[in-house]
């Protein structure tokens, strides 16, 4: 029994040496994310738009709920409480909307076909889940902002690849957030300086709309472009996360758990 034991051992080494982990270049890596975002921007824009529309009534409904608190608990408490609530409603849609985006994306680039039903269906369904996977890496990170932020963007990194693992391996637990860290381990530098380029990118994109003068007609167009900027980044930064995850995950043991 040990020496099958060994043996096995032995094998398992032998793949994990013949299939190591390889993270493809920055140029391939935004070439492929472009890549899925030109296949999937039709579907995603009608989500994109769905999810618009839900957040904005869900606004307007914080509003509301905010309006009628401090009609009813004037002064401090009815404002603090209204904030709590507009908080709660915000989560409440928020949470599985991004959990559903998350899974159109990635259904892209694992070319199965997901309507944006189902993909609502499965935000709703693991929005406990990942809610508290959200909260707990929000709270780590958090913690490691009192450290001073290289402790925080440590953390962050590690555990950039939540969502994928979540999504992907339908691992719905804590255990998520130590798969992550796992498939990051001994490729920190160079997760840490894709994930830092896109952030780059990003913030280059939004000062555009910071330097434009305070004219009418330059602020519409700004905010039809601060629209158009949000859509491409949000899918574009889900797609190139998907497959830096995917790079490291194809050396690793991946575990997918059967609901």
């Amino acid at each position: 029994m040990a020496k099958e034991t060994k043996k096995e051992e032995v094998q398992k080494t032998s793949v994990e040496i013949e299939n190591p982990k390889k993270l493809r270049g920055i140029d391939n890596l935004l070439k492929d994310s472009w890549g899925i975002f030109a296949g999937g921007w039709k579907k995603y824009l009608l989500y994109y738009l769905l999810t618009m529309a839900i957040l904005i009534a869900a606004g307007i409904l914080s509003i509301l709920v905010l309006i009628i608190a401090m009609t009813l608990l004037k002064g401090l408490i009815g404002l603090v409480i209204g904030i709590i609530f507009i908080i709660i409603i915000l989560v409440l849609f928020g949470t599985p909307l991004s959990l559903a985006m998350n899974k159109l994306v990635f259904s892209f680039g694992e070319q199965k076909e997901e309507s944006i039903k189902d993909v609502l269906k499965y935000g709703i369904k693991y929005f406990p889940s990942y809610l508290f996977i959200s909260i707990i890496t929000g709270l780590l990170i958090a913690v490691g902002l009192i450290f001073l932020i290289i402790p925080a963007i440590i953390i962050g990194v590690m555990l950039s690849l939540v969502a994928p693992v979540f999504v992907l391996e339908n691992n719905h637990k804590l255990e998520a957030l130590r798969r992550s860290r796992e498939l990051v381990r001994g490729y920190f530098w160079p997760v840490f300086g894709r994930l830092l380029l896109i952030v780059v990118i990003s913030g280059a994109i939004s000062s555009v709309q910071r330097i434009t003068p305070n004219v009418l007609v330059i602020n519409i167009a700004q905010g039809a472009f601060s629209l158009v900027a949000n859509f491409i980044l949000t899918f574009f930064g889900i797609a190139y996360t998907y497959l830096i995850y995917k790079d490291l995950s194809a050396g690793s043991n991946q575990k997918t758990t059967k609901e």
